[in-house]
């Protein structure tokens, strides 16, 4: 061959290719396997802290802009901030909850526990489960659907120095979760001792249309329900709570237009514009999820009234 005569090149064989894809591949997978697993506890941390504040903001013990709230002499949600010990005071709206209070709010003022068929309250403890495999093992499919059921107690924000009981709460958060319309939603209702006012909701796990179903994550859609009752009101303002309709309506259009100043008024809120379905699913899942909470809601009902009653006299 003549020192001028260029080389020619060899291409590779399709074995070659071949094992050189594969090992190619096999390389991208171990890498994103590696990242999936180093991503994977951040992950699941920062599903926790999103569900914590979602279940705070149905508490109204948080907003939806990062701020603490607290009740003042007026029953007014004002601003607050953390001070110490779990203690939260007055503040403004520079003064954002970190994730560090947060977690510790949440943990002494949100107490879950359990209620059975009867709706009789237990804890984890007397009942032989174990709170973290509960939790994990039937959060997608939803916790009414057990023979323990879910629920958390709120309890009211402690005086400097004062130590909470769990004898004492505030009002409940109830586990909510349906299907919208293009997939699974779920979210927490917040209810008063009296076992039939709403405090407040959240939705949280979504993925209905942007600017349609999706506004039920909304606050302004939110807010509807504060005030509401999930038991329908009959004729004279008297409630039958063992037999009434449990829920809250999510309308077509506005509720003063469909119901007007009717009892059902009171157990309703205005519809989505173009959600109509979103708003099926909504109605659908606090039927289905409250009716199963309806033995421990009559209870609230009755010790209030009983509560009441013997404070009158």
């Amino acid at each position: 061959m003549s020192e001028h005569e260029p080389l020619k090149q060899k291409n590779p064989s399709n074995a070659q290719v071949l094992i050189f894809v594969a090992t190619l591949s096999l390389i991208c997978a171990l890498i994103l396997s590696i990242l999936a697993s180093a991503l994977k506890e951040p992950q699941e941390e920062a599903k926790e802290l999103d569900r914590s504040i979602q279940m705070m903001i149905a508490a109204k013990i948080m907003n939806h802009t990062g701020n603490f709230l607290l009740l003042n002499d007026k029953g007014e949600y004002i601003l607050a901030k953390y001070a110490k010990n779990g203690t939260l005071v007055f503040g403004n709206e520079n003064d954002l909850a970190s994730r560090k209070d947060i977690l510790d709010i949440y943990k002494k003022r949100l107490i879950p526990f359990l209620i059975d068929e009867k709706g009789d309250a237990t804890t984890f403890q007397k009942a032989g489960i174990n709170l973290e495999t509960y939790m994990n093992d039937f959060r997608k499919i939803g916790y009414y659907r057990q023979p323990f059921k879910l629920l958390y107690k709120i309890l009211p924000n402690p005086q400097e120095g004062e130590h909470l009981t769990e004898e004492t709460p505030i009002g409940y958060v109830i586990p909510v979760n349906g299907f919208g319309l293009w997939g699974p939603i779920y979210g927490y209702l917040a209810i008063k001792p009296d076992g039939n006012t709403v405090i407040g909701i959240s939705w949280y796990d979504q993925i209905e249309t942007p600017g349609l179903g999706a506004n039920i994550a909304e606050k302004p859609w939110q807010d509807n329900f504060v005030g509401k009752k999930i038991f329908q009101e009959g004729a004279e303002n008297k409630t039958d709570f063992k037999t009434t309709p449990i829920g809250i309506t999510v309308v077509k259009g506005k509720v003063s237009e469909v119901l007007g100043d009717s009892p059902k008024a009171k157990s309703a809120v205005d519809g989505m514009a173009g959600a109509t379905l979103t708003g099926t699913g909504v109605t659908t899942a606090y039927r289905e999820v409250l009716s199963a909470y309806r033995p421990f809601f009559i209870k609230l009902h009755d010790n209030n009234f009983k509560n009441k009653g013997a404070s009158d006299e």
